[in-house]
């Protein structure tokens, strides 16, 4: 038995059954090779992430959520209808259409997003409120 004090496994394992379910709301991925579930309802909820950069510094929860966006996207993560604001991910396509030629990452992280979450009758369309 893993020691667990604060029932982070129980949590991740709640928020996979929520999301296979189908309840609207709920994401989950694994960021710097941490598990991290997000509450699309607010950041009231756990969001459990920690990021070991350099000179420990820790990500933002708004950076958190851009890059669980990027992972469901890419197919890397998993996620449940209405999780995310459309809005997010519109500024988020905006932000790196934004780049310079110079950063094709940027943009094709760009087209992705608008591919997968904005295009008439893109397949994660119902993944946004």
């Amino acid at each position: 038995m893993n020691f667990d004090p604060f029932g982070i496994e129980e949590y991740h394992e709640d928020i996979r059954a929520r999301i296979g379910a189908g309840e609207p709301g709920f994401a989950q991925t694994i960021l710097g090779e941490v598990m991290v579930s997000f509450e699309a309802a607010s950041f009231r909820g756990p969001v459990f992430a920690h990021f070991p950069i350099s000179l420990a510094m820790l990500m933002s929860s708004s950076d958190v959520l851009e890059e669980m966006i990027l992972d469901v996207a890419r197919k890397e993560g998993i996620a449940s209808p209405t999780t995310f604001r459309r809005r997010r991910v519109e500024r988020m396509v905006e932000d790196r259409r934004a780049y310079p030629a110079a950063y094709p990452k940027m943009r094709r992280q760009a087209e992705l997003l608008h591919d997968f979450y904005l295009k008439p009758g893109a397949e994660a369309a119902n993944l946004l409120f």
